[in-house]
């Protein structure tokens, strides 16, 4: 099976569309990097065969949950009733499950989606799991979003770009450790995952509270406050009980008419701009944290906040974008490297010499210097992206 490279596509959503890993697609077209060309002819299944997938397991999938509302416990009829909206058809094809979701859109009308469980991934814990790369795009979100949650014009259109380089709004994963993994950053709802997503849901709730009401609340999902992060309830009317944390989640990857929910909630903008207002708690304040030790010229310069030399439009989005891909303790080693090489390069020995570096300079020695392919990609994209490099 070939897949053609069309616009927006990239390595890992093509490897999510169908249902193989990254690596496995790196290795039948044998990939020496992760960009991708228009029209790029992709070999997305072994030679001569369909994708592969792993054994089906011996235990059955947990069958979709289909309460009636007349039977459950008074409290959770109207939840009960509530989630009926959302009809959820599987067709067994043999190695998993197709499904096939319609329920009504935020925004009016009927969507639909359709996705596959038993994912072929290395990091494939759930069998029952699935992965929808999801059809809300960023790239349809204005730069008002991003400057509504506070940024500055050049952090967002740094974000921007880097948004619109990651996934969509209703993209779902729920077959790793995270167990349901949601947005264009992922964000994750199980504890071995960090619970991103429960402070995500939070972010929707104080945003619009009638919002996050009508979209999760009337269907039983909730959020409270709880420190360091807020905590799930999910009504189970089939048990009788409210569920909390990974107990919900491990719910809501199990009962797909709930992770359809979540597939229409990200065609809302209140979640839209609340997905953007979670990154830049998660990755652009923690990236413009980095402190630097720069030795340059004989010295060394201490906790050296990097946003005093990195500021133009394009370095500060592979700042965030390494971030994202590579936390923040690599992306400072990424830039404290490459700074100390153009500093020693151009003479440059101090501070208010560095605070004037030449960006683009040290975009490029980041790439000369990366091993890791994604690290060279992704700082490239950046660069090529029609962002500012100018101080």
């Amino acid at each position: 099976m070939v897949h053609t490279v069309k616009a927006g596509d990239t390595l890992f959503s093509v490897a999510r569309q169908y249902g193989v890993g990254v690596d496995q697609i790196r290795t039948w077209n044998t990939l020496r990097s992760d960009s991708l060309a228009l029209g790029q002819q992709l070999r997305v299944a072994p030679a001569g065969g369909t994708p592969a997938a792993a054994p089906r397991p011996t235990v059955a999938s947990t069958p979709t949950p289909s309460a009636n509302p007349t039977t459950v416990a008074p409290q959770y009829q109207a939840i009960a009733a509530a989630r009926q909206a959302f009809k959820a058809q599987a067709a067994n094809m043999g190695t998993y499950n197709q499904y096939t979701l319609t329920f009504p859109m935020p925004t009016g009308g009927t969507g639909t989606a359709t996705f596959r469980d038993n994912i072929n991934s290395s990091f494939a814990l759930y069998k029952d799991g699935i992965m929808y790369p999801g059809r809300s795009s960023p790239k349809n979100v204005p730069l008002d979003a991003y400057l509504s949650v506070g940024l500055t014009p050049t952090l967002a259109k740094a974000l921007k770009v880097v948004s619109e380089n990651e996934g969509n709004f209703d993209a779902i994963n729920s077959y790793d450790k995270a167990i349901f993994s949601y947005g264009f950053i992922q964000f994750a709802g199980g504890s071995l995952g960090g619970q991103s997503l429960n402070q995500l849901l939070m972010n929707i709730k104080q945003r619009d509270p009638n919002v996050f009401r009508v979209l999760f609340g009337q269907y039983g999902i909730d959020v409270q406050p709880r420190t360091p992060r807020p905590m799930l309830t999910v009504a189970s009317p089939e048990q009788g009980r409210v569920l909390n944390d990974d107990e919900g989640w491990t719910a809501i990857k199990n009962d797909k008419r709930l992770t359809a929910l979540f597939v229409a909630a990200g065609f809302h903008p209140t979640v839209m701009v609340a997905q953007i207002q979670s990154a830049v708690q998660g990755y652009v304040n923690p990236a413009l944290g980095i402190k630097l030790t720069l030795t340059v010229g004989g010295q060394t310069f201490a906790n050296v906040p990097v946003k005093d030399i990195i500021r133009t439009e394009a370095a500060t989005a592979t700042l965030i974008d390494l971030t994202v891909n590579q936390w923040i303790t690599r992306t400072g080693q990424f830039f404290q490297q490459a700074i100390q090489q153009v500093a020693a390069a151009r003479g440059l020995s101090t501070l208010q010499q560095l605070a004037g570096i030449d960006e683009r300079a040290v975009l490029q020695t980041i790439v000369n210097n990366a091993t890791d392919s994604r690290v060279r990609d992704r700082t490239n994209k950046m660069m090529n992206s029609g962002l500012s490099l100018a101080k």
